[in-house]
C-alpha cells in the first residue's frame, strides 16, 4: 500500500532529515515509528501527507507516487487518510459533533449520511454521549478521541498519527493506544510515530526505528529498544 524508495528530505540549511530511506507498509498493518527527538520521525508523517515533499525519491501510496503531487490535488489525498495530531487542532467553539462532522460537509452527502457517520464515529471512540460538549469541557485525552473520530468519520484506509499520546498521562495513553488497535482490527492501515516506549513494548507490533534520518531497525512484534 505505502513505498517508499530512496527517499531523501534535506533542508535548506543542508540538514538531511531523512537519508535514503526505502520501507514498505502494507495495507491492513499497524507500524510504529520510533527514534530519538529529531531522528526524522515528522518527517517521515509529513511527507505521507504531503505537509512536506522529498528531496529525491519516490513515495506512492495506492499505487500513486505522491513525491511532486500538486498542492491542488492534496486536499483528495488527505480524504483518504485520517491524520491524528498531538495537539489535538481541535475547533473549541464548537460541539464535539461538529468537529467531527466538519471534514465531511463538504462532501456532498446527505444530512442523514452525515449524522450515521458521526455518531458511528463515536460510539468508536466511546464519546457519543459528549457529542454536544465543547472541547474545552473535555479532558486531554477525551480531545484525542475527538481527533480519532474526526480522522476515522470518512472511512479511510489508512490512519497517520503523529505523536498522539505526546501531551497525555499513561492512562489515556493506554486507552488511545487501544482504540488505534480496534480501529487495525477493522482493516485500516495505521501508522503511529512515538517516542512512548512503554506503549510500543506492550502493543508488540512493527517497529521501525529512525536514528539520524535513517532506518537502523524493522522489526515484527517488536519493542522499542
Amino acid at each position: 500500500m505505502i513505498t517508499f524508495q530512496n527517499v531523501t528530505k534535506r533542508y535548506k540549511n543542508d540538514h538531511y532529515a531523512l537519508k535514503n530511506v526505502s520501507l514498505e507498509i502494507h495495507s491492513g498493518e499497524f507500524v510504529f515509528i520510533v527514534g530519538a527527538s529529531g531522528a526524522g520521525k515528522s518527517t517521515l508523517m509529513k511527507l505521507l501527507y504531503s505537509e512536506e515533499k522529498p528531496t529525491s525519491g519516490i513515495i506512492s501510496i495506492g499505487g500513486l507516487n505522491i513525491a511532486n503531487i500538486a498542492n491542488k490535488n492534496i486536499p483528495n489525498l488527505r480524504r483518504c487518510m485520517g491524520i491524528v495530531f498531538q495537539d489535538y487542532k481541535l475547533l473549541n467553539n464548537q460541539t464535539v459533533y461538529d468537529n467531527v462532522a466538519y471534514v465531511i460537509r463538504t462532501l456532498g452527502i446527505s444530512s442523514k449520511e452525515i449524522d450515521a457517520r458521526v455518531n458511528g464515529a463515536l460510539k468508536i471512540v466511546g464519546l457519543h454521549e459528549k457529542k454536544n460538549a465543547k472541547p474545552t469541557e473535555l479532558s486531554g485525552g477525551e480531545q484525542q478521541r475527538v481527533g480519532i473520530a474526526r480522522a476515522i468519520v470518512n472511512g479511510p484506509p489508512l490512519l497517520i498519527a503523529d505523536e498522539p499520546t505526546g501531551n497525555l498521562d499513561p492512562k489515556n495513553s493506554l486507552e488511545i493506544m487501544q482504540i488505534l488497535a480496534q480501529i487495525n482490527q477493522r482493516g485500516i492501515t495505521v501508522i503511529v510515530s512515538t517516542h512512548d516506549h512503554t506503549m510500543v513494548d506492550y502493543f508488540r507490533k512493527r517497529v521501525i526505528t529512525l536514528d539520524q534520518g535513517e532506518i537502523v531497525r524493522d522489526i515484527q512484534a517488536g519493542t522499542y529498544e
